[in-house]
């Protein structure tokens, strides 16, 4: 015999409004980048979102972030066994 609360309970809770990034959030990372250079991964990326805004950012937005500056031609993506970083490319042309 199921009940109906049983029967909810498996159901995938509504999923809630996607988050919003503040409008100078690309600015302020390209900007930190160029400046301050060396490597960057997550954690760093955490790090500046937290001083910047004051609130914590989820490792996998910082993630998508990086990841997508490569995409761009941006960054470098370092792939070491035991570390994952990006560096700023330094290539005119955008090519790893």
């Amino acid at each position: 015999m199921t009940t109906t609360a049983q029967a909810g309970a498996n159901a995938a809770p509504a999923a809630g409004p996607a988050p919003t990034w503040p409008a100078d959030w690309d600015r302020v990372l390209d900007t930190a980048i160029h400046t301050w250079g060396g490597k960057w991964d997550t954690s760093r990326v955490q790090q500046l979102y937290l001083v910047r805004y004051g609130r914590r950012l989820y490792r996998e937005d910082a993630r998508a972030f990086l990841s997508r500056r490569a995409h761009q031609g941006v960054l470098r993506l370092h792939n070491q066994p035991h570390a994952r970083f990006y560096t700023l490319n330094s290539r005119k042309d955008g090519r790893s």
